[in-house]
C-alpha cells in the first residue's frame, strides 16, 4: 500500500475530518491538491471528495474549524470557511457521462474510483484517504504518480479530448506551469480532436475560461507557440496568431503595464496579441461569442483596431500634446499600451508619465461662481481649458480662472 505524507498545514482539517460522526464511505483528498503535494508545491488548494453526503460532511467539518459553510445543494458541493482566509472545496464523489463532444457531462454520484475516472490527467486522478485505519493511503488507479516522477501528462482514456476539448489548453497549460510534456499518445490523441473540429463544438464561455487560466499562468513562451504547433489557433479562430511575435508583443504588454501600474487584466493584454490579426467585423463577433463583458470587449477592440492607426497618426507628424491626448484618452488604457508596445512613441511614453495625469485645478462650480449657468457651455470650457492646460499655456489655479473668465465673457 502506499502511503502519503501530508503536510503539517493541513493538521487542522485533518483533526476536523478525524471527528467526524456522519456517516459516509470516506472522505479524500483528490486531485490537484494530491497532484501539489507530490510536487512539493508551499501552497494549494485543498479539495475533499466525499463518498456520501458532502454538505453535511461540510457542515460538520466548518463546525469543527470555527468556519462557515456555503453550500450549493442542487451540485452536492460547499465551501468550508474557515481561519485567516483559510478554504476548503468539498464535493460529493461522481461519476460523469458525455452525450455528445464537448457536451456539459451527466453527473450522477459514485465512489471514488468513478470520481478518479472522470478527470482530465492521471497527474490529477489520485487521492489520499483521510479517514479511518486507511487514513494516507494514496489512491492511484492510473499510475498519476510515475507520471509526475517522468513529468509526463497523459489522458485517462482515448476519447477524454472529445469529451471534453478544454483538456487540450490545460494540458498545454500543464506544460507551461510544471515544463511537463504530453506523452506522444496524448498529442496524437489531443492533434486528432483538433483536426476534427472539435475544439469548434466549445461555448464561447468555456473556451474563454480556458483562454484567460492560460494567459494568467505566466511565462508564456511556450503555451503560446504550442497552440500553433498542435493546430488549435485555428480552432480558436482562423485569424488568431500564436507565434514568437505574439509572445514578445504579450511581454511587451505585461512589462508596460507594471511599469505604468496601469491595471489592466494580464488576460486581456494576451487575447488583443493573439487578435491582433482578426478583421475588425470578425473581432467583434469573436469576442461576444467569448461572452466577454462590454468593457473588456470595447478595450481588446479599440486597442487591435485603433492602435495601429494611433501609431500612423503619430508618425505622420509631430502633434500638440492635447492632440495625442484626444487621439489615445477615450480607449485608455488600452488602446495607447497597445500602441506604445508596437512602438515606442515619445508621445504615448509622455502621456502615460504626465499628460494623462494632468487635471484642471477648477471645475463647474468655478465656472457658476464665474457667473456661467449651468449648459452644455459648461463642459465646452472645461475642454478648452484642458486643452490649453495640456499644451503648456495653464499653470495653476490663478492662470485657469483667468482663462475661464476670457472665454465665459468672450
Amino acid at each position: 500500500m502506499q502511503t502519503l505524507s501530508l503536510p503539517k498545514h493541513l493538521g487542522p482539517v485533518l483533526q476536523a475530518v478525524a471527528a467526524l460522526d456522519e456517516p459516509n464511505e470516506g472522505v479524500y483528498l483528490v486531485g490537484g491538491t494530491v497532484r501539489d503535494i507530490l510536487l512539493g508545491e508551499p501552497s494549494f488548494d485543498v479539495d475533499v471528495v466525499v463518498v456520501g453526503d458532502a454538505i453535511a460532511v461540510a457542515q460538520a467539518l466548518a463546525g469543527r474549524l470555527d468556519g462557515r459553510v456555503r453550500a450549493h445543494p442542487q451540485f452536492g458541493t460547499a465551501v468550508v470557511l474557515y481561519g485567516d482566509d483559510e478554504r476548503l472545496d468539498v464535493v460529493t464523489a461522481r461519476s460523469e457521462t458525455y452525450e455528445a463532444p464537448a457536451a456539459l457531462p451527466t453527473v450522477e454520484p459514485g465512489s471514488i474510483d468513478e470520481d478518479l475516472r472522470r478527470r482530465d490527467f492521471t497527474i490529477n486522478a489520485m487521492a489520499v484517504s483521510l479517514t479511518g485505519d486507511d487514513a494516507g493511503r494514496l489512491v492511484d488507479p492510473f499510475d498519476g504518480r510515475g507520471d509526475l516522477e517522468e513529468r509526463r501528462i497523459r489522458v485517462l482514456h482515448d476519447r477524454s479530448f472529445i469529451d471534453d476539448p478544454t483538456r487540450i489548453l490545460r494540458a498545454i497549460r500543464y506544460e507551461d506551469r510544471y515544463g511537463f510534456r504530453m506523452d506522444d499518445g496524448t498529442e496524437a490523441l489531443a492533434r486528432s480532436c483538433i483536426a476534427t473540429g472539435h475544439v469548434g463544438d466549445l461555448s464561447g464561455a468555456r473556451l474563454r475560461e480556458e483562454l484567460v487560466a492560460l494567459l494568467e499562468e505566466g511565462d508564456v513562451s511556450h503555451a503560446i507557440p504550442r497552440l500553433a504547433q498542435l493546430g488549435a489557433e485555428r480552432e480558436i479562430h482562423p485569424a488568431v496568431v500564436a507565434d514568437e511575435e505574439t509572445v514578445r508583443l504579450f511581454d511587451r504588454l505585461r512589462e508596460l503595464n507594471a511599469a505604468y501600474e496601469l491595471g489592466v487584466p494580464v488576460w486581456r493584454l494576451g487575447l488583443a496579441a493573439l487578435a491582433r490579426r482578426i478583421p475588425p467585423g470578425e473581432l467583434r463577433r469573436w469576442l461576444d461569442g467569448l461572452k466577454l463583458r462590454r468593457r473588456d470587449a470595447a478595450a481588446i477592440q479599440a486597442a487591435v483596431t485603433l492602435g495601429p492607426e494611433v501609431v500612423e497618426r503619430l508618425g505622420a507628424g509631430s502633434l500638440p500634446p492635447a492632440d495625442v491626448v484626444a487621439l489615445v484618452e477615450p480607449h485608455a488604457p488600452d488602446l495607447p499600451l497597445f500602441a506604445l508596445a508596437h512602438d515606442d512613441r515619445p508621445e504615448l511614453r509622455e502621456y502615460f508619465e504626465r499628460l494623462g495625469k494632468i487635471r484642471l485645478e477648477i471645475g463647474g462650480a468655478e465656472l457658476a461662481e464665474l457667473g456661467l449657468a449651468e449648459s452644455p457651455r459648461v463642459g465646452e470650457i472645461l475642454a478648452e481649458l484642458r486643452r490649453r492646460k495640456l499644451n503648456g499655456e495653464l499653470e495653476g489655479r490663478e492662470s485657469e480662472l483667468a482663462a475661464a473668465r476670457e472665454l465665459i465673457a468672450g
